[in-house]
């Protein structure tokens, strides 16, 4: 799983596309607006993720004070040696599902 990964990812009506980082265990990365931390871990195909995502830019028109805040995450699922699928949602918004494909680059 270590290399460098294009992730997709689907958040109730919000998708986006950022790249991820994943080594030894740790994961980092980010997308135009958020910066992604934490760790992951595999089981033959299964993976399971803990990710803290935090804004890094507050959202065009958004007022100073009214910023995005950062929030924890749990996501499950399979692998491949060069996809992912995971699922899960926020720890704040059990009602929240989150989807993520991830492919390796290169």
């Amino acid at each position: 799983m270590d290399g460098l990964w294009i992730a997709n990812f689907t958040a109730g009506s919000a998708h986006g596309s950022g790249i991820l980082v994943l080594r030894a265990g740790d994961l980092i990365g980010g997308d135009t607006g958020h910066t992604y931390k934490g760790n992951w871990q595999e089981d033959g195909p299964n993976l399971n993720a803990r990710i803290c995502v935090e804004p890094w830019i507050p959202e065009e028109g958004q007022q100073a004070g009214t910023r995005e805040q950062p929030f924890m995450i749990t996501l499950t699922g399979s692998r491949t040696d060069k996809s992912a699928t995971l699922h899960g949602h926020p720890d704040e918004r059990p009602d929240l599902l989150v989807s993520v494909e991830m492919k390796r680059t290169g």
